[in-house]
């Protein structure tokens, strides 16, 4: 459970040890440090604290950032350099850092593109004398401040200090430099844009996408010319002719960097890195992507001596300014990765690279060591695995170009999904996979499967997997493709522009929910998910639980010992009050709360009566129960149409979604939400943090009642971590994590969402298997949670599946409540401190026991899994509470 809150508070988590090998990188170009360079950075470091210190929170901060040693990153690029060049382009690049910096800093310029791009702007026209070029080239659409005394003190102080770096370094630049210089500051600066975008917007993109964004957000372009610059050259006239050796220098740079910077980024959310890139959006483990990027850093390193030495043979190899840049190009690449091994900026405050060039690495740790022998080496026994093994890297680069090749390695570290423990044979190449590509038994004539999908759906779908990875499904005229495979549905879930939401169930869902967050297509996705986002920052939680906390509460106050009570009613108005005040503050009231309540499952359960039907006719009937569906629809419009309205003549920012949803602007056009278009968030949200989240309560407290082992086990931690038998505060949320694997248990095996799909936006191939445009693709997580090959004993309820050590095997693909990519749920770590919190607090107080008769009824599931009505009677919990009590694993 620590990674729900990791993010927002490490230092309550306490997670297992993850390692990596990070082999030997190439060391194939020249490294030199400037003769002043000791000098040069102390000079830089006391620039920045003059110019910049306004930037930093506090002296902490700032002090923070000087011990990264980013003044060091200029003479180490630059070794030729005239001094006074050489202090311009340290102080230069510890100037983008601090932008940078903030970048990562979700309460500072990470909390908003749009805001972001306007302080960008801003920049670049402090930069140059002629601001309205290089507003143009920034793409600037929208008015700042007229000048600084209208400025925040940080924007006031990035202004100061680009003034002066371009005093300085404007000189010793041609025309066609300063243009370049314009257009390359507004480049580097765009991509940080972009990169807070992905971040905000959940997008983790596709390798070249990645590397497009990078090209920009590392600054390459001013890199190059600040290389110039430092050579005291000008290639504007030759670019065209260095734009191969240009492309794999910058490639080579990138990917190093990422490789090394992969692990701080990762805790601040970073998706603009080739490192989450292969693990998240091609499903690689960390070992092997690690292992990828250093032969892409070989490849690049490589390719770049090669054209470099074809240039050199040639008739630019006759122009000195030429040869002095390519030697300085090589100074500075080398120079470039000799930083990254020196910083403690990627490895932690008081950490630096010790002097070797490969070893092992705790991904967690705060401050990192690299190793010879992983941690876990110590835990083998004497000559196991690890015991002696020298890990070496698993390419070969040699010591110099042309030099004879270096001897193989005896071994390789892993290359799997879980995290390597000793190093292991050089890898091969995998055989060419061969999937089962099948069609669904028990199809009949006109109406296929959807007869089994209307009367036993569950296990129609948990027997198919059986059959093949990827199934035919049949819906009356129409074909449909389940991915049963938990790689075939990572495919689906993160190629999202070729998968895109669609299908019977989106179709349908756009009934109820019209075209919001959950079933708008791929373009429509990303405006609005980039809107929605700051009501779901990590820095909103504290104050979310301390609301849920009081509306749990109020519920439990009214429940009294022996009354038996619908658990499922109870647990979805619960949510749906948790919804109301965190999402809407006050501008749901009373009426609606209780209008929703009645009309919302009515509504889900035509939608879902609907998804199923194998024509489309029914619904178009005049029957009762259509007129019924579409007067509930009606009237579920009406009341959330209140609640738009009484915020648009408030006219104040509450703090609320509602709120950020009315004053929304678009950042191209400027123009609003209209109230349909809020109204379908609205409604989103509203099934999304009440229906799903109300099902998994219900569900819980039926298995806790069919396990007392696993009750009493859940009770000994809350005693032991809530002992006075208060409700939990965010600070305690970390610590119960043995309630949240019992809920994570309880999402495998009764997912609220039981059922997906998608469709294609492109021909493309699946398992193997073409598929047109327009095709419907499926996934089940009820029946991957329920297949035995990736889950011993899958019909067994066994919260303990989800200890490190024995989830680490599960496929990603496998257990997937939340989806995936850039569609994953957007209020996962909401509910997920909803649920834990609610659990916690209720079971802390009370155990719930089933009424005589009463059972959980899913053989016709609705459009989410619930169990239906489930009478439970509560009765009062006599709290265990002692001094040295045991943890949860010491109960039997």
């Amino acid at each position: 459970m620590s990674q729900i809150f990791e993010a927002i508070s490490p230092e309550l988590s306490t997670a297992p040890v993850r390692e990596v090998f990070y082999p030997e990188l190439p060391r194939l170009l020249p490294y030199a440090y400037h003769p002043r360079a000791a000098q040069i950075e102390i000079a830089s470091n006391g620039w920045i604290r003059r110019q910049l210190g306004a930037c930093f929170a506090s002296e902490a901060e700032l002090l923070f950032f000087l011990r990264q040693r980013n003044g060091i990153y200029g003479p180490l690029t630059v070794p030729e350099a005239d001094a006074q060049r050489a202090l311009d382009i340290a102080d230069w690049y510890q100037y983008v850092t601090v932008i940078d910096s903030s970048v990562s800093d979700r309460s500072g310029l990470g909390a908003d593109d749009g805001a972001a791009r306007r302080v960008f702007a801003d920049i670049v026209a402090d930069f140059t004398a002629d601001g309205g070029a290089a507003e143009a080239a920034a793409g600037r659409v929208t008015d700042t401040a007229a000048d600084a005394g209208a400025r925040s003190a940080t924007e006031a102080a990035y202004g100061n200090a680009a003034k002066d770096l371009w005093r300085r370094i404007s000189p010793g630049l041609s025309p066609a430099q300063k243009r370049r210089f314009g257009a390359s500051l507004a480049a580097f600066l765009r991509g940080c844009a972009s990169e807070i975008r992905a971040k905000l917007t959940d997008d983790v993109p596709d390798f070249e996408t990645c590397i497009q964004v990078r090209l920009d957000s590392f600054g390459c372009d001013f890199i190059e010319l600040m290389t110039e610059y430092g050579a005291a050259v000008d290639m504007s006239d030759v670019l065209p002719e260095l734009a191969e050796v240009h492309d794999h220098c910058r490639r080579q740079m990138i990917i190093i960097n990422d490789l090394l910077s992969w692990r701080k980024e990762q805790a601040q959310d970073d998706k603009m890195t080739v490192v989450r890139v292969l693990t998240e959006r091609e499903g690689r483990g960390i070992q092997d992507a690690v292992n990828r990027l250093c032969e892409l850093v070989e490849h690049h390193e490589r390719t770049y001596i090669a054209l470099r030495d074809e240039l050199l043979a040639g008739p630019l190899g006759e122009r000195p300014d030429v040869v002095a840049y390519l030697r300085a190009l090589d100074h500075m690449m080398g120079g470039s990765q000799e930083f990254e091994y020196l910083t403690p900026r990627y490895y932690g405050d008081g950490s630096v690279w010790d002097g070797s060039t490969s070893g092992w690495l705790d991904l967690d740790a705060p401050v990192v060591r690299f190793r010879s022998q992983p941690s876990s080496a110590a835990r083998e026994p004497a000559g196991g695995p690890a015991a002696g093994a020298a890990a070496r890297c698993p390419v070969d680069h040699g010591r110099a170009l042309g030099s004879a090749p270096a001897p193989a390695p005896a071994a390789a570290p892993a290359a799997d999904r879980s995290p390597a423990t000793a190093p292991a044979a050089p890898r091969t190449r995998p055989a060419p996979r061969t999937w089962r590509v099948a069609v669904a038994n028990g199809a009949v004539p006109v109406l296929g499967h959807a007869l089994h999908l209307w009367r036993r759906p569950l296990e129609f779908l948990a027997g198919l997997p059986g059959q093949g990875d990827l199934v035919e499904i049949r819906l009356g005229p129409k074909k449909a493709y389940l991915a049963c495979h938990p790689d075939l549905v990572m495919q689906v879930l993160l190629e999202a522009r070729t998968f895109d939401k669609g299908g019977p169930l989106f179709e349908k869902a756009r009934l109820l929910v019209g075209n919001g967050l959950v079933s708008s297509e791929w373009e429509d996705h990303r405006t609005q998910r980039r809107m929605l986002q700051p009501a779901f920052h990590p820095s909103r939680m504290p104050g979310y639980v301390s609301l849920m906390r009081e509306e749990v509460e109020g519920v439990l106050a009214d429940w009294q010992e022996g009354r038996a009570f619908d658990v499922s009613d109870a647990m979805h108005a619960l949510t749906l009050r948790i919804t109301a005040r965190t999402m809407f503050s006050t501008s749901v009231g009373e009426r609606a709360i209780p209008e929703v309540a009645y009309c919302m499952p009515l509504i889900m359960r035509g939608v879902y009566q609907r998804m199923v039907a194998p024509t489309g006719w029914q619904e178009r009937m005049p029957t009762p129960g259509n007129r019924r569906f579409d007067a509930l629809r009606a009237r579920m419009h009406a009341v959330i149409g209140e609640t738009i309205e009484d915020q648009r003549r408030a006219g104040t920012d509450r703090g609320d979604l509602l709120s950020i949803l009315v004053n929304a602007r678009d950042e191209d056009t400027g123009a609003g939400l209209t109230d349909a278009e809020i109204y379908d968030q609205v409604m989103t949200l509203l099934i999304g943090g009440t229906e799903t989240t109300g099902n998994t309560m219900a569900w819980v407290f039926h298995v806790l009642a069919e396990h007392p082992e696993i009750e009493r086990r859940l009770h000994a931690e809350l005693d032991e971590v809530l002992p006075d038998g208060r409700a939990p505060e965010f600070a305690d949320l970390p610590r119960l994590d043995y309630t949240w694997r019992v809920l994570n248990e309880t999402l495998r095996m009764y997912p609220p969402a039981w059922l997906l799909t998608r469709t294609t936006t492109k021909r493309t191939e699946l398992a193997g298997k073409v598929l047109e445009p327009g095709t419907i693709v499926m996934y089940s997580p009820y029946a991957l949670g329920r297949q035995a090959a990736h889950f011993e004993n899958p019909e067994r309820f066994d919260p303990d599946r989800w200890l490190p050590d024995r989830s680490a095997g599960v496929p990603r693909g496998a257990m997937v409540p939340f989806s995936a990519g850039n569609r994953k749920c957007i209020g996962d770590a909401f509910g997920q401190a909803e649920t834990t919190l609610t659990l916690a607090t209720i079971a802390t107080r009370w155990q719930l026991r089933p009424a005589p008769g009463a059972k959980p009824n899913v053989a016709v599931p609705k459009a989410s899994l619930g169990t239906g009505p489930l009478d439970m009677i509560p009765t009062p919990r006599r709290r265990r509470v002692r001094t040295g009590s045991p943890t949860p694993s010491e109960i039997s």
